[in-house]
């Protein structure tokens, strides 16, 4: 898996990896516990029900560091970003039991859609972008009567990613890199993750979610850059903390989630020398809290794109 991200890291010009700085990070990670967000909450749902709330969360499931922040309440609490955007459609589904209908879903308009997303500050952005990746996802799985029958058939997590990234464009997250094409697919492998905790069925087929990368965004690239394990040149640096725009399948884009997502397989390879077995989403996930928890933050690179 590593290998297919080195391409981008040996012919980097913007970003590199301080191999000191990662070391000590390796030695000072705490307790590594992972727990899938399904855990944290409290729905009597179907499996093909929560197959479908997965696909709907994760097709819309990106950039959301556009201001000002969109705010949503759930249960008096006020939350933002990608928090907000699951608890969302965690109400709607809690609200609305007609929602993981699919066919209730084909014939939702744009203006009950954006109703899911009523925010107590700001206001969701890209709206338009996430209900075409929504409608995407639902006319497929709609139109296509052997969708269940497909899934229910795959046998491993690589193939899965496959499959997603196959049948629904939006989730074909790839970005061409000095003559390489190169992969990151971070919905679909959040996706793929998902769906290996969610349905009983696909996690008897595939067994395990270990041949999957970790998860390229905006968080834990920051988070690295804090820790001093990426490093950005000058003209990166400048744009990234005067929050200037990095293009999306820019040079500069594509070297720092490549760099991003080879750092987590060499913490995973480290980790696995000192007898700690943990996969690479797992890990990814683990990070992500940690950089979320951070007091001191520097910027996370500003890049307006429907895959992260």
């Amino acid at each position: 898996m590593k290998e297919k991200f080195k391409f981008v890291v040996d012919n980097s010009t913007y970003v590199k990896i301080n191999n000191t700085e990662l070391d000590e990070f390796v030695n000072n990670l705490g307790e590594l516990n992972y727990k899938h967000w399904s855990k944290e909450v409290n729905l009597d749902l179907a499996e093909k029900e929560w197959i479908i709330l997965a696909f709907l969360i994760e097709s819309m499931n990106f950039c959301f560091w556009i201001k000002p922040k969109w705010k949503i309440e759930y249960h008096n609490d006020i939350l933002s970003g990608s928090n907000a955007l699951f608890y969302s459609v965690i109400k709607e589904v809690e609200n609305n039991k007609e929602f993981l209908d699919i066919n209730y879903l084909y014939k939702l308009k744009y203006e009950d859609f954006k109703k899911i997303f009523t925010p107590v500050e700001g206001e969701l952005p890209l709206i338009e972008n996430r209900f075409n990746n929504f409608k995407e996802v639902v006319n497929v799985i709609h139109n296509d009567s052997n969708f269940f029958t497909e899934l229910f058939n795959i046998n491993s997590d690589q193939e899965l990613l496959k499959f997603i990234t196959s049948k629904f464009i939006s989730f074909d997250d790839k970005s061409l890199y000095k003559g390489e094409i190169i992969y990151f697919n971070k919905r679909a492998t959040l996706l793929v993750n998902d769906l290996y905790y969610l349905s009983d069925t696909i996690r008897k087929n595939i067994k395990n979610v270990n041949n999957l990368s970790g998860c390229a965004d905006y968080g834990i690239p920051r988070t690295f850059r804090d820790y001093g394990i990426l490093e950005y040149n000058n003209i990166l640096a400048e744009k990234v903390d005067n929050e200037e725009e990095i293009l999306h399948d820019s040079n500069m884009e594509i070297e720092i989630r490549a760099n991003m997502l080879y750092v987590i397989e060499l913490i995973k390879e480290k980790l696995q020398e000192k007898g700690i077995l943990i996969n690479s989403i797992e890990l990814d996930n683990l990070i992500w809290v940690m950089g979320k928890k951070q007091t001191k933050k520097s910027n996370a690179h500003h890049t307006i794109t429907i895959y992260y």
